[in-house]
């Protein structure tokens, strides 16, 4: 996982856990955190533990958490996607979300105004 890439993770979790809402410089700061942390997992099955980790409890979630529950996953569903084909399968144009990124935006912002609706 990249910086990017915790970025898109960081920003789905603050979107469904108001404690994970940071500043732009303090959630980059976090990305990359997370991102050495969690080098060696794709995107994709991240999200997916996001999702399984908050249907079940309801502290925040932490970059273990994500590395177990990616670990309990059938090997089939690890498929590596990169944040821009996870911003484009969700109708966002990666382009236009970076560059809001870059002009200083909230990533929970630009995701909610270039269109991420609430199945994301």
């Amino acid at each position: 996982m990249t910086p990017r890439e915790a970025n898109v993770l960081l920003t789905q979790a603050a979107l469904l856990d108001g404690r994970l809402r940071r500043e732009p410089e303090e959630r980059a700061q976090m990305a990359t955190a997370w991102a050495q942390v969690l080098g060696d997992v794709p995107l994709q099955p991240a999200l997916e533990a996001l999702a399984a980790h908050y249907r079940e409890q309801t502290r925040s979630v932490m970059p273990a958490d994500i590395a177990a529950l990616v670990d309990e996953l059938p090997a089939g569903d690890a498929a590596d996607v990169d944040g821009r084909a996870w911003l484009s399968s969700r109708g966002i144009d990666p382009v236009a979300f970076e560059a809001r990124l870059a002009a200083g935006d909230r990533p929970s912002r630009a995701l909610r105004e270039l269109g991420a609706g609430a199945g994301s």
